[in-house]
């Protein structure tokens, strides 16, 4: 047994230094102590990252076979009920009557705090997963298609619609403005498009997850004014703790136009507020992981043997510094050989002969 255990001992890729041929030193001990306050530093943030997770953006292929999806809106508008027109209409030439399901509620224009007026909307975060599932809140408008307070100075449009999901646009006219169907034009000097939005998003109604649109707004003194909002679709899944909320966040351009009267007395343009769409063919879906635990410990391994290796290759480096700077002797300040070498008088390797 003696022999297997001595044959074994060969293959020791660790060999010991003996406590005789060790050297300790102040250095020596303050770098060690610092090597193990940056390790337990790491450790600690190591951990905490394989507890909390990571969160990961994938983008695919919209493998879903969708044919629609509803479309929120919340905003306000500084005209009366009864001059506003509110109509979809998509790529396949599918119109679709918004009016008959939004509701339209006649009041007092005004302007919101907080809300940012006449901004480029250039800035645009996707939602993170904490604050979505911490607000995944699914709500439903009361009621669809109700009129109340038409001839109020504003008018306050909220409900969902459902669209086709292909490329199209809902817009916000003028009666007699865009269609030639025998209604009473409204005047010019009726026009007025200054509007705050609220809510415009797709999908299920999440009301407390921001979009591009919400809390924002435009104020105009031209009557044939015309706002274009230009939105790129992208279905957003997020995932965590297999909890799947279904989104839809949108990517948004903006466009101004004024238009003119011509020397027919007909208008160059349609005035009004238009939200043009489009959906794209892939999805992203936002979900928080975890590695798994083996490749954590192998993780932790490894950085904890780099802060060695380094820290021990700083340490050389420092000393040959100061030997280099104040000479050997300068280093051998302040340092304790354990129990002597070889031919310390003291020594109990050393035999005595008397």
């Amino acid at each position: 047994m003696e022999s297997f255990t001595t044959k074994v001992r060969t293959f020791d890729a660790f060999p010991k230094v003996d406590a005789e041929h060790t050297v300790r030193s102040s250095r020596g001990g303050f770098s060690t102590l610092v090597t193990i306050v940056c390790g337990l530093l790491i450790l600690w943030v190591e951990i905490g990252g394989f507890l909390g997770g990571y969160v990961d953006h994938q983008f695919t292929i919209d493998d879903k076979v969708k044919s629609d999806l509803s479309l929120n809106i919340d905003m306000l508008v500084a005209m009366p009920c009864e001059f506003l027109h509110t109509n979809v209409m998509d790529i396949t030439d599918d119109r679709f009557l918004a009016g008959e399901l939004l509701n339209f509620e006649g009041t007092n224009f005004f302007l919101p705090q907080h809300f940012e007026i006449n901004s480029k909307n250039t800035d645009h975060d996707t939602p993170d997963l904490d604050h979505v599932m911490q607000e995944t809140l699914r709500a439903e408008f009361r009621v669809a298609g109700a009129r109340v307070n038409e001839g109020a100075p504003a008018c306050h449009i909220f409900g969902s619609i459902p669209v086709n999901q292909v490329k199209g646009d809902f817009h916000i006219t003028g009666k007699g403005f865009g269609y030639n169907d025998g209604r009473s034009v409204v005047p010019f000097e009726a026009l007025n498009f200054t509007h705050v939005i609220s809510e415009f998003s797709y999908g299920d109604f999440y009301p407390f997850i921001n979009n591009p649109l919400d809390f924002t707004g435009k104020v105009t003194e031209q009557k044939l004014q015309a706002y274009k909002y230009y939105s790129k679709v992208v279905p957003t899944i997020y995932e965590k703790l297999g909890m799947i909320i279904d989104t839809n966040q949108y990517s948004l351009t903006e466009q101004h136009n004024v238009y003119k009267v011509n020397r027919f007395n007909n208008v160059e343009g349609i005035p009004g507020i238009f939200f043009k769409y489009e959906f794209e063919p892939i999805k992203l879906i936002i979900s928080e992981k975890r590695i798994p635990f083996i490749q954590f410990v192998s993780r932790l391994a490894t950085i904890i043997g780099g802060l060695l290796i380094v820290a021990g290759y700083l340490y050389r480096l420092y000393e040959k510094f100061l030997t280099v700077l104040f000479g050997k002797r300068y280093t051998e300040r302040d340092t304790e050989k354990l129990r002597g070498g070889l031919l310390d008088r003291d020594s109990p390797k050393i035999k005595k002969d008397y």
